[in-house]
């Protein structure tokens, strides 16, 4: 199995690398109509190298990116992220948060954060799932917070009912 090195850093839609930014602003002008741009709450940058493979690791997965960026941007209504590798290319997707289920995770054996998404792209009737990871740094923690905290929003957690007297409550 494959080991990355993963670098987080918050940055704004203008300081991502350039293709991604491109590639983000045409999604925009093509999905969501308005200043998508002043509705962002935050916008990190992941990039992802793979450092050490085993022989075998290396054979099966030849074809996949060495390096990778991870563009993530938070609205109040939207996660959007966009993936540039140097052989897959660049893709763009979103969705909106009231159509997805959010988790904040620690990847086993490391100190980087994830989000473990699922839900219904937008723009499609198709519900998939996937995991965008994150560095270890403040930046990466900062996101996941304020992902967090978005989802509560829409989903306050349940109060906890006090038990009946008669139950020793």
């Amino acid at each position: 199995m494959s080991d990355y090195r993963r670098t987080t850093r918050e940055c704004t839609l203008d300081q991502l690398q350039p293709e991604l930014a491109h590639a983000l602003r045409k999604y925009f002008q093509q999905h969501q109509p308005g200043s998508v741009e002043a509705e962002i709450l935050m916008c990190c940058e992941t990039s992802s190298a793979r450092t050490s493979t085993s022989r075998l690791d290396a054979r099966l997965n030849s074809d996949l990116d060495t390096i990778t960026t991870l563009a993530l941007l938070l609205t109040p209504q939207r996660l959007i992220w966009a993936l540039n590798g140097e052989r897959s290319g660049i893709v763009v997707a979103s969705a909106q948060l009231k159509d997805l289920r959010v988790k904040v995770f620690a990847p086993r054996g490391t100190r980087d954060f994830g989000l473990d998404v699922y839900g219904r792209m937008e723009n499609t009737t198709v519900r998939a799932g996937g995991k965008l990871l994150m560095g270890p740094e403040a930046a990466a923690k900062k996101f996941s917070e304020e992902v967090g905290k978005a989802m509560q929003k829409l989903y306050p957690p349940e109060k906890k009912r006090a038990r009946p007297r008669w139950l020793g409550g």
